[in-house]
């Protein structure tokens, strides 16, 4: 499979359906819009556990087994989203040991499959498939601690004439893994722990506003106080004119 034209956040890999006997591997690569988000100047961490890595979902339904393996479109899709996001993303073996990593990790993160559901034509009043997928992710700091985790959660749905049909339950899926991914890719950086986070590369932007600010304002104020005191010698004139009365004596002295 050509990973270049996997679909950004909603690349299906191979779902194994297995209907009775019957066994059926699919996979398709649809044509997806990237996501409009900026990248932002940041060194990012993700760690994929085996179990996500492998992750399959396995159940028996009106005599129909069904097996979808989500796991490894999942790794795919989200490696692409956060090159898409971030300006370096680096895979790790463990998220709470990443203190040594240089240069340093900004965030690492771990994403967990929470739910896989699906409803079939036989469960709604309809001729569709219905597919739910929740996922947690939690993210931890550059130095190993947990910080925080969110939940995404992804709907999609597609026709189905069949309970059988593994295409309409395939492409459901792919829109439920789609819309999660593009719920991710604009509500995560929105978090409040999460721009705690990714704040320090701001700071050469913030610091110039600070100390500027002082400059302003402790400059009026030299030049304020001289321009007051200069008022003060005048008020001293009165003095010299207390002495006239000495030097108008010689008049008075002349008339005697």
């Amino acid at each position: 499979m050509n990973k270049r034209i996997l679909p950004i956040y909603a690349a299906a890999a191979a779902l194994a359906l297995l209907a009775g006997c019957t066994e059926a591997k699919l996979a398709t690569q649809a044509q997806l819009p990237p996501p409009l988000v900026d990248k932002l100047p940041a060194r990012v961490g993700i760690y994929y556990s085996k179990e996500f890595r492998e992750y399959v979902h396995k159940e028996t339904r009106s005599e129909i087994d069904y097996e979808i393996t989500l796991g490894p479109a999942h790794v795919l899709n989200i490696d692409w989203l956060l090159n898409a996001m971030f300006s370096d993303v680096v895979k790790v073996e463990d998220p709470t040991k990443v203190a040594e990593i240089n240069p340093p990790l900004v965030m690492v993160l771990e994403p967990r499959f929470e739910e896989y559901s699906f409803l079939t034509p036989k469960d709604v009043a309809g001729e569709a498939f219905i597919v739910t997928i929740r996922y947690l992710l939690t993210v931890y700091d550059g130095g190993g601690a947990r910080v925080d985790a969110f939940t995404f959660t992804g709907y999609g749905r597609e026709k189905a004439r069949t309970l059988a049909s593994k295409e309409p339950l395939k492409v459901a899926t792919q829109r439920a893994m789609r819309d999660a991914g593009a719920k991710f890719a604009v509500e995560f950086t929105d978090q409040e722990s999460v721009r705690l986070l990714l704040r320090n590369p701001q700071d050469l932007t913030a610091t110039p506003a600070v100390t500027v600010a002082p400059a302003t304002t402790a400059a009026p104020a030299p030049t304020v106080v001289p321009s007051e005191a200069a008022p003060a010698p005048a008020e001293e004139t009165p003095p010299s004119e207390e002495k006239r009365p000495a030097t108008a004596e010689p008049p008075g002295s002349a008339a005697g």
